[in-house]
């Protein structure tokens, strides 16, 4: 019987960490910005939650933007 390969055991664990981190660094800069917008329709005290809305999209643009640039072709 074979004993794994450490090598190829820790670079497959090393593509599962590179994607989960992605993840979670997509949700923090939602969050961030959606967060940032919540703040500001606060301070501003308007009937409709634009500037949520508003960073909200413009966070899921630029978490995008980071997924597209961290998984393209190198």
């Amino acid at each position: 019987m074979n004993a794994p390969n450490p090598k190829r055991i820790r670079d497959q664990y090393a593509g599962y960490l590179r994607f989960m981190g992605l993840g979670l660094t997509m949700m923090g800069i939602i969050l961030a910005f959606t967060f940032a917008g919540w703040w500001i329709d606060g301070l501003v005290a308007w009937r409709f939650p634009i500037f949520t809305i508003l960073l909200a999209l413009l966070g899921i643009t630029g978490a995008m933007l980071h997924l597209f640039k961290e998984t393209g072709r190198r």
